[in-house]
This record gives C-alpha cells, sequence and structure tokens, in this order.
C-alpha cells in the first residue's frame, strides 16, 4: 500500500477523533488537515511518477529483448537483411 494511502487513513481517523471530541472548530485540526492533505497529494504525484518512469524502462528494455530475440531468428533463417561477416584477428608482426 503506497505511503498516500496510509496517509489518507490517518486523516480520516483524524477527523472521525476531532468529531468525536468536538474539537474540529479549532484552527490548529484544519492546518493539521491541511497539511495531510497537501503531502498525501505530494507522495501521491511523486509515486506517480515513479511508476510511470518504472513502466517506460520496462517498456524499452522489452523493446531491446524483442528486438534482440527477433533478429537471431532471422540470422537463423538466413535472412539476406543481414550482413554476416567473417571477422579475424591479426597479430602484429
Amino acid at each position: 500500500m503506497p505511503i498516500y494511502y496510509a496517509i489518507l487513513i490517518i486523516l480520516i481517523i483524524f477527523v472521525i477523533l476531532s468529531l468525536i471530541f468536538n474539537i474540529l472548530t479549532s484552527p490548529i485540526t484544519w492546518i493539521i488537515i491541511a497539511a495531510l492533505l497537501i503531502y498525501s497529494a505530494i507522495k501521491k504525484r511523486t509515486y506517480a511518477k515513479k511508476v510511470e518512469k518504472y513502466q517506460e524502462e520496462l517498456k524499452r528494455k522489452a523493446e531491446e529483448q524483442e528486438k534482440a530475440y527477433y533478429s537471431q531468428q532471422q540470422y537463423r533463417r538466413g535472412s539476406e537483411d543481414i550482413i554476416d561477416v567473417d571477422y579475424k584477428e591479426f597479430e602484429d608482426d
């Protein structure tokens, strides 16, 4: 469970306790509620960015692996698009 969900749960519990103890009219209560909401929104945004970045990286790696796999298959089938070069190293005398 991401941290912003935990913060929202704490916020809900805080509001319920404030209603029970009748302190919802206190300014400090509203400051705490606003701070928790802002912090939760920031955490949610950073979490979404991390997930998006991870998905892009995963997609890029999958495409690279797919290209490598298909190029190996074409090489095995003897595709004319792939140039096969016999490379030999010669030692310097």
